[in-house]
């Protein structure tokens, strides 16, 4: 194997591991928002028609 070779191994690894890194924090903010909304509708009370 060349240097070169040797060299952009690792560096695609990080950027493999960069891009799951964006799609773990998106994920994340997603389910952080999620659960915010889940809990400001149990702390509500529920409407009831009469």
């Amino acid at each position: 194997m060349t240097l070169n070779g040797e060299l952009l191994q690792p560096r695609q690894q990080v950027e493999e591991q960069e891009k799951e890194i964006r799609r773990l924090k998106k994920e994340n903010d997603f389910l952080g928002e999620a659960s915010a909304f889940s809990a400001a509708g149990r702390l509500r009370p529920a409407k009831t028609k009469e």
